[in-house]
């Protein structure tokens, strides 16, 4: 692989140090793999590795572990929107959306950011991400008994819909959503050391009362993997493990670039070891322009994927199967002065190796914000 030649190639090259002044400034020299423009052109230019020898600026020793650092400014491009969107006239007018009749079913106390939070980890914080929800399906186990499993997540959004992914409920037999969840093995989640230990064992298992599928949802290629689920009775928001998350409803959280920034994606996914974790985990990842997404996925797979509204994130040994299908891709932005965390994607489909250079693709929640509103009622 080509990372991995980037690699052999700094811990042979004389005085790789002396290269630091090759950046326009001194922060553009930056790891190789914090960077997702270069990992975007180490995936696409398989065959030339050149440019990246160029723009060696450094290392920087991690773990034990020499780690290349390159000038990111070198591989930046212009894009006008970070998903495969258009550009923005083809998006949802903000006049429309903002004084939508069914606006104020999303509530403005949203996506509040725990301030206890564990940075650099991937064992999340015990409320550090209330608006989780698990989707429980319904599986054959023996003749006449039915097993119930956890295959999908997805995300609170108010306190009767859940957002997940059309995949996830399209001829499946669903039996429930499952909120306030930390460890599934555990029915009480603690956290912290003596004295400082903290528990809780709030969770709540909803049926479903309708499940809604985008109406323009395809299988084969790709489309519109967004769905909404209806829940029975509303979920109890008095614990601190059960919140809704905030939506990129107003304009200027709906434009903004996401091409080169970091977002977080939380789950219940496939860990490093290959099996699925008992608790709740996260992990941060770069967002790839439109463009980039576009040529990875057309050059070097066989989906053919150009359809519009959706986004792709992830590098190395992280992607979305730190996650489950149907759960979010999360940034934090400021509402009236507030950081929160906004869903910007729903987990649809990456490569079948996990964690490999092609990143994931998640359906651009952006685009969908409209449906959404025309769907949820009181």
């Amino acid at each position: 692989m080509l990372i991995t030649k980037v690699l052999i190639c700094v811990s042979f090259i004389f005085g790789c140090d002396a290269y630091a002044n090759r950046c326009s400034t001194d922060a553009d020299c930056t790891l190789f793999r914090s960077c997702p423009e270069a990992i975007r052109f180490a995936a696409i230019n398989q065959s030339n590795d050149e440019k990246l020898k160029t723009s060696l600026c450094g290392t920087e020793i991690i773990d034990g572990k020499r780690l290349p650092k390159v000038c990111c400014s070198a591989f930046r491009m212009t894009d006008d929107r970070s998903g495969f969107f258009g550009d923005d006239s083809e998006g949802p007018g903000a006049d429309s959306l903002e004084t939508h009749p069914n606006i104020n079913l999303l509530p403005t106390k949203c996506g509040q950011i725990d301030g206890d939070r564990i940075f650099g980890g991937v064992i999340a914080n015990l409320w550090e991400f209330p608006w989780m929800a698990l989707i429980s399906h319904r599986t054959r186990a023996a003749p006449g008994k039915d097993n119930l499993q956890f295959k999908c997540g997805g995300s609170i959004i108010n306190s009767r819909y859940v957002i997940t992914a059309a995949h996830c409920v399209v001829n499946k037999k669903l039996a429930g959503v499952r909120v306030g969840e930390f460890d599934i093995n555990s029915k009480e989640d603690c956290q912290g050391e003596y004295p400082k230990i903290y528990c809780e064992r709030h969770i709540q298992d909803i049926s479903i009362e309708e499940s809604i599928p985008h109406q323009g949802y395809e299988r084969s290629p790709v489309d519109n993997d967004i769905a909404l689920l209806r829940l029975k009775k509303p979920i109890d928001f008095a614990h601190k493990n059960v919140a809704p998350i905030c939506l990129p409803v107003k304009s200027d959280l709906r434009n903004v670039v996401l091409g080169g920034k970091s977002a977080t994606v939380a789950g219940w996914g496939t860990t490093d070891t290959g099996y699925q974790s008992s608790v709740l985990r996260k992990v941060t990842i770069p967002i790839l322009t439109a463009s980039a997404c576009r040529d990875i996925y057309n050059k070097n797979s066989d989906s053919g994927d150009t359809t519009l509204k959706k986004i792709c994130a992830g590098e190395l040994k992280k992607d979305s199967c730190s996650g489950d299908s149907g759960g979010p891709l999360m940034l934090e932005s400021q509402i009236d002065g507030k950081f929160r965390m906004i869903q910007y994607g729903v987990v649809s489909y990456g490569p079948k190796q996990c964690g490999s250079l092609f990143p994931g693709v998640y359906t651009d929640v952006t685009a969908y914000i409209d449906w959404i509103l025309d769907t949820i009622k009181a």
